[in-house]
């Protein structure tokens, strides 16, 4: 079954000659397109400026009817709203990998069919640890050997680290699997958990840091901060910093309290300023294709966004609970783990790729947006970014 999308565009004109031209963008857009596989209801006023256009048909064809009339001079697209019918109304769980989030980022559906170069891409994911036995990471594990024993990361939580990578937040497993799916599972990738907090013991920067430089001294290509401390940390900077020299792309969660980072610092975000060019800082949007209420933003610290609204992806099992191996999850964790997924199929596609030329393709691919704050102006569009080439 064909597997068609509803798109609801909320369109401003500015002036009735722009208003125009969105009719026959809208009119040319059937031309070529078998009879009944594209449906359109426009609904509107002249004097309002305004239009609501419905579309149905396939992700590909909508995704470059949005974007062609987003190019007309102009002309604002407000809103976006992405809907898939099939998935709504079927009556089992959540669906992953998250079909919607995916449609959003890549409606030609380009990274489904990439399984990279099989080099090696290492994703450290600096949280709370991960779900080691869950069916979907089985062969994307990062895995060394250690007194004879195979470990799968580190827990470091003061003093000495060990290997107890016991998801009890439930939070690393969640941004685990968003950089599977992002990354289309590719062999060669492998997921690095190091723990750094967990239900007793709260987020620190001491900790944090020392997980930060396992990761970079164990050679992880992208590193994945996807928390808050509400407190600065020199020592966290430094780790940052660190991190950056070595070369590793470094991919920050903006933060959940919806201000703006421009004026109001977040930590750890805010130590992006400490490897520019190894850094990318990620907001959330939702499924109108808006700023997440809860998403930071800022025009010159945050530099691009990405779905962060019920993201389907993996769940872990803590003490024994029956396992439910999927569910939702929103907020700018969501947003940065699919960004490190991206970075990660990028990587593989070329590995030569260093961190700023990743940043570069990221930056340079994404869907504008006018209302979103943040450097790029835009939403991850990992297809584009598959497709750009050499940089």
């Amino acid at each position: 079954m064909r597997n068609d999308v509803i798109r609801r565009l909320e369109i401003y004109a500015d002036g009735t000659d722009a208003f125009d031209k969105v009719r026959r963008a809208l009119q040319e857009a059937t031309i070529g397109q078998p009879a009944g596989s594209l449906q359109q209801v426009v609904a509107g006023h002249v004097e309002a400026r305004a239009v609501k256009v419905c579309l149905r048909g396939s992700p590909s064809v909508t995704a470059r009817i949005r974007s062609g009339i987003s190019s007309i001079p102009g002309v604002q697209v407000l809103r976006d709203f992405l809907d898939v019918p099939a998935l709504n109304n079927s009556r089992k769980g959540p669906e992953y990998p998250d079909q919607e989030a995916l449609l959003r980022i890549d409606p030609d559906e380009i990274s489904r069919t990439q399984q990279g170069t099989g080099s090696r891409v290492i994703v450290a994911i600096v949280d709370s640890g991960i779900m080691v036995d869950h069916p979907v990471f089985k062969g994307h594990l990062w895995t060394t050997n250690v007194d004879g024993q195979d470990v799968r990361g580190a827990r470091c939580m003061g003093g000495k680290p060990d290997y107890d990578l016991t998801d009890q937040d439930g939070h690393g497993t969640m941004l685990a699997g968003s950089i599977l799916a992002t990354a289309n599972f590719f062999g060669g990738l492998e997921l690095m958990a190091v723990k750094f907090f967990d239900v007793m013991t709260q987020p620190a920067a001491a900790n944090a840091s020392q997980a930060i430089k396992f990761a970079v001294d164990n050679k992880a290509d992208i590193i994945n901060l996807s928390f808050d401390l509400g407190i600065g940390s020199d020592e966290l900077e430094d780790a940052i910093a660190y991190a950056g020299k070595a070369g590793a792309l470094v991919v920050l969660a903006a933060g959940n309290t919806g201000s703006n980072n421009d004026r109001y610092p977040l930590v750890p975000a805010v130590y992006a300023r400490s490897c520019r060019d190894n850094s990318i800082v990620v907001m959330a949007t939702d499924r109108y294709d808006e700023r997440a209420m809860i998403s930071n933003f800022g025009r010159e610290t945050v530099d691009l966004a990405a779905p962060g609204v019920k993201v389907v992806t993996t769940r872990a099992s803590v003490g024994g609970a029956a396992l439910e191996l999927y569910g939702r999850y929103t907020g700018t964790s969501a947003a940065a783990a699919q960004v490190s997924g991206a970075a990660a199929l990028l990587k593989s596609q070329d590995p030569s790729r260093t961190a700023p030329d990743l940043k570069r393709i990221l930056m340079k691919s994404v869907d504008l947006s006018p209302r979103l704050k943040c450097v790029s102006g835009g939403r991850l569009n990992l297809g584009r970014a598959l497709g750009l080439g050499p940089t």
